[in-house]
């Protein structure tokens, strides 16, 4: 059975109208976004959003509505207005998570996001030099080979073949694909050296998100271009890898990179 990351308020047994009346009610448990900043005449008039209060995209296609939505289902709110089908799912789900031995399934893939970066150089290395040394790696033309590691483990899934390729045996960077909000997100970088998880604005926009739906946090980061460097906020996002499905904090930052993501030590 196919279960999405994204959340997904048509398992309600309300109207959106109705929902957003229900959210009223709830006071202070619910956190309301403030009004939609893009510009005017970027946005369609005749559209308009009960949740934001104001016009701009339809009640039912808000994406700020939905991770609140989530987000109180998540607190045990809001179950009584579920569909007996929704709540079976949830019981079975909740199940399957106790017994730890049913894995997530895959979510659905609706976009794959790349990334194409600016600039002279990325890490120091000229793009120029960094394409001569990929070229000639796969053609097995650089002139100072790799010494050959012992695998001290059957744990490490590299063989002897694929090592013969690597210019930097433990120095080369891990960079994976991951799945998030339902897109194929590439040029992810796995650093255990960082204590936050980045998501650079560039991508969270071709997530398809607004940037009126990020947290108003701003928190100060070392390490971006050897300056401080403020967070334009933060933002919860559902991430799958591998069978489990996991809503991750990242911190948003506004600058060019050569990845999507960073993800940092758990």
């Amino acid at each position: 059975m196919y279960v999405s990351t994204w959340p997904d308020i048509s398992h309600l047994s309300i109207s959106t109208p109705e929902l957003v009346n229900t959210l009223r009610l709830m006071g202070q448990q619910v956190k309301w976004p403030p009004k939609i900043k893009a510009p005017d005449s970027f946005r369609n008039p005749g559209l308009w959003c009960d949740f934001h209060r104001d016009h701009g995209h339809k009640t039912e296609d808000c994406v700020a509505l939905k991770i609140e939505v989530n987000e109180l289902l998540q607190k045990g709110h809001l179950r009584e207005f579920l569909s007996e089908k929704a709540k079976a799912h949830l019981s079975k789900d909740a199940s399957g998570k106790s017994k730890g031995d049913a894995p997530s399934s895959p979510p659905r893939q609706d976009r794959v996001i790349h990334v194409i970066s600016g600039g002279y150089e990325v890490s120091g290395v000229s793009h120029a030099a960094a394409k001569k040394s990929t070229r000639n790696a796969k053609h097995g033309l650089e002139t100072a080979q790799p010494k050959r590691l012992l695998l001290g483990t059957d744990e490490i899934s590299f063989t002897a073949k694929e090592q013969e390729k690597m210019l930097a045996p433990h120095h080369d960077a891990l960079v994976v694909s991951l799945t998030i909000v339902n897109c194929l997100v590439k040029r992810i970088l796995v650093d255990n050296g960082s204590s936050s998880n980045i998501i650079f604005l560039t991508a969270y926009q071709d997530l398809g998100l607004e940037e009126n739906n990020l947290t108003c946090k701003v928190t100060p980061l070392i390490g971006f271009s050897g300056e401080v460097k403020q967070t334009a906020g933060e933002v919860v996002l559902p991430v799958y890898a591998e069978g489990i499905n996991l809503s991750t904090k990242f911190l948003v930052v506004d600058c060019q990179s050569a990845y999507n993501m960073i993800l940092g030590r758990p």
